[in-house]
């Protein structure tokens, strides 16, 4: 029962991780959770008390709670690369006025890192830091999953499979398309799938041991990435991605600590 009991904590932290920019309703995380409604109940009560989840004003759902934060602190000195990456973001975004992204592969899914912010012309993106994804979701996402062996690319798609229609309409088919489309050109191109105005261009990064655990991503809007714009933005991608990999001491793993 015990187990029981930890296993669905979890996947309710797990859900509001997700969505944590505007929270979950109880309605919302029993239905993605598929944990029983009464359950769902009973666990976020306890989950309020210990400050794992904070119930938002006027009902308004809940998002993760602050002691979910500040165990994230206890670990970043020991688990954290976006420092890695920080001056690149920079660079690119100071080089071509769209913002920047890095996304880390956690297990099956795409984990955001950090990102720099830009004023856009369009309604702002739903990515935040610590935001997940699936793998192959999203241009960081694509160039992720596509360096992958076909082993864990089978591995992904199949946990995925119910998952990706949420992300405009998108499906395994598709994404085999795109999987085969990114490894012919070197980087990825996707649009429309998380904002049907925003189009994005990323590239995969290596570790020591050459294999990929990272992307990072230049994300402008449909009518300015025209495949000219796209190759641009792949150079300037690369250029950033040669100096940061030499430069890269670990091999990436789930569950080990990089220091």
């Amino acid at each position: 029962m015990t187990t029981l009991v930890l296993d669905r904590a979890l996947r309710i932290l797990d859900q509001l991780s997700r969505y944590d920019a505007r929270g979950l309703s109880l309605s919302d995380i029993a239905r993605q959770s598929g944990i029983p409604h009464p359950t769902v109940h009973r666990l976020l009560r306890d989950m309020v008390a210990a400050r794992l989840v904070t119930p938002l004003p006027e009902g308004r759902g809940y998002v993760l709670g602050r002691l979910t934060f500040e165990h994230g602190l206890a670990a970043r000195a020991r688990h954290d690369v976006a420092p890695v990456f920080a001056p690149a973001l920079r660079r690119l975004t100071e080089a071509t006025g769209y913002a920047a992204y890095v996304f880390v592969r956690s297990g099956h899914e795409a984990v955001c890192y950090d990102h720099t912010a830009v004023p856009r012309p369009d309604a702002a993106l739903s990515v935040t830091v610590g935001g997940r994804r699936p793998l192959g979701v999203g241009a960081a996402g694509l160039a992720l999953l596509a360096a992958q062996d076909d082993a864990l690319v089978e591995a992904a798609l199949h946990t995925h499979a119910d998952a990706l229609g949420r992300y405009g309409g998108l499906d395994v088919l598709a994404l085999r398309a795109l999987i085969a489309q990114t490894r012919t050109l070197g980087h990825a191109r996707s649009g429309g799938c998380l904002n049907t105005n925003t189009a994005a261009v990323g590239h995969a990064v290596r570790d020591a041991g050459g294999g990929a655990f990272a992307a990072m991503s230049l994300s402008t809007t449909v009518a300015r990435l025209t495949q000219r714009e796209a190759g641009r933005l792949a150079a300037l991608l690369r250029a950033e991605i040669a100096d940061i990999e030499p430069r890269v001491p670990f091999h990436w793993t789930d569950g080990d600590a990089l220091r």
